[in-house]
């Protein structure tokens, strides 16, 4: 009695990374969706960036109470790109990945040499990230997460890759499935290190570009029924000369900086000229009137 033919070489010995890759596609695609991965990553990236912004301009993230839809919205422009990059990444990685073990299958000395190679890079990639870890080496804050990140991924799947070519005995399923698991999770924290640091690179940014330039802000105009005694360079305070009127000060000289939790946060107009100016939170409610303008104009700051 004859049993089944034998399977194809390449396909009986599809182990090591192949299955690797296979599980944690398939855990992922079942865990998380595309639309939870892209609202996550955008929440994230928005919520980093926007602490990091107006903590830079001296307001408290927790007084503009900011929520989870607003945190979206205001990510879309910084976080598209990192977006972009990841999704087209897990788009062809799949691909990649089979045409790698195919080639592996084919030309077994051309692989090894250049796993070899790679191996070394990834090894370089390591020590330069752990010298920048500690602080031997000042450079880019990109370096640490990228360079750790890429020797990681190139020293771990090189080495599923060598271990196809030639296999060796392997552990037990228990540590194997350690070492997965420090992998992943270690490949995840660098990511996610990595996203941050964009964020908040993005968010320092952002109040710069509103400290060196306020012009992009709208112009506001605050009256109020009593003095509110608002100070800044660039504030004018005009007392109305109508003993009737319902608001009897004006205040000039102010740009409107966010308006949430039923606040307006004000910065002075002049901002830039002044390093001790400090940002203005106003109530919304019926005390006080504003005004409005989209000219986009320089103020005339004192000097």
């Amino acid at each position: 009695m004859t049993g089944p033919p034998p399977e194809d070489a390449s396909e009986a010995d599809d182990t090591g990374p192949s299955q690797d890759l296979t599980r944690v596609w398939s855990v992922l695609a079942h865990v998380v969706t595309p639309t939870t991965f892209v609202a996550a990553v955008m929440m994230y990236v928005g919520a980093v960036r926007a602490n990091t912004m107006y903590a830079g301009l001296g307001i408290e993230q927790s007084m503009l109470g900011l929520s989870f839809q607003e945190y979206v919205l205001r990510s879309v422009a910084p976080a598209i790109e990192p977006l972009i990059l990841l999704l087209v990444l897990a788009l062809i990685a799949p691909t990649a990945h089979r045409w790698l073990l195919r080639s592996a299958d084919r030309h077994r000395t051309a692989t090894t040499r250049a796993i070899t190679v790679t191996s070394a890079l990834g090894a370089a990639g390591v020590a330069v990230g752990i010298v920048a870890l500690a602080g031997w080496w000042r450079t880019s804050f990109y370096v640490v997460p990228t360079c750790l990140g890429f020797g990681v991924f190139v020293l771990v799947y090189g080495g599923s890759l060598r271990r196809r070519i030639r296999p060796r005995p392997a552990g037990s399923s228990a540590d194997q499935l350690v070492r997965r698991t420090v992998c992943a999770a270690l490949l995840l924290v660098l990511l996610l290190w990595a996203v941050t640091l964009y964020a908040q690179r993005r968010g320092a940014e952002a109040a710069l570009q509103y400290r060196v330039d306020s012009a992009g802000m709208p112009s506001t105009v605050v009256y109020a029924a009593r003095r509110l005694h608002l100070e800044g360079p660039g504030i004018k305070e005009t007392a109305l000369p109508d003993p009737a009127a319902m608001y009897r000060y004006r205040y000039t000289g102010l740009r409107l900086l966010i308006h949430s939790n039923q606040r307006y946060f004000l910065l002075p107009a002049c901002w830039a000229s002044d390093p001790w100016a400090r940002a203005i939170a106003l109530p919304a409610d019926g005390s006080l009137r504003l005004e409005f303008s989209v000219r986009r104009t320089r103020p005339e700051c004192p000097p």
